[in-house]
């Protein structure tokens, strides 16, 4: 079974399917069609990987995360220009031993913070990454406020060159 709770932007949502442990062990589920569309999420992955970015229309991408080693918090940003939450976000920790996954969906950014050494994270999307719609925005724009816990994260290039939402050619 799956339990799904919303969060403060309500298309985004945290899943947390069953875990059934015995002697030999735990088992969990990480994805069911299935269970998601029994909780409204209508959704076909084509992808699975490590990664985090958002792309822009034509290929926007819903994405189902889930952090198979160590923890850190993921932030979903609404991007949607026309959306009463434009620029609202909200976190969730992700971990290995919580087993939480968020759901969210087109029109939002995507960022992960690691909170340990080694934290991966995997992303399932619904449309196959493509270079050219992929985009990032800095995690340090002002307009956006998004509250990192660290002062100096370690960023990839991409990252440290990234835009403000203002600057960025993003068009959710």
């Amino acid at each position: 079974m799956i339990h799904l709770t919303h969060l403060d932007l309500k298309e985004v949502c945290v899943l947390k399917y069953d875990t059934k442990e015995d002697n030999r062990g735990i088992g969990y589920r990480f994805f069911s069609k299935r269970q998601l569309e029994e909780v409204g999420i209508y959704t076909e992955f084509v992808e699975e990987i490590l990664n985090c970015h958002f792309q822009n229309h034509p290929r926007a991408q819903n994405k189902l995360l889930f952090c198979i080693k160590g923890r850190g918090l993921d932030f979903a940003v609404d991007l949607r220009r026309n959306s009463a939450t434009y620029k609202k976000w909200v976190s969730v920790e992700l971990s290995a031993q919580n087993r939480k996954q968020i759901y969210i969906p087109a029109g939002f950014g995507h960022a992960f913070l690691s909170l340990e050494y080694d934290t991966q994270v995997v992303m399932q999307i619904d449309n196959y990454f493509d270079a050219a719609l992929s985009r990032t925005v800095t995690y340090a724009d002002r307009d956006l406020n998004i509250a990192f816990e660290i002062l100096k994260p370690i960023l990839s290039e991409g990252d440290k060159n990234a835009p403000t939402l203002m600057n960025s050619d993003c068009n959710l």
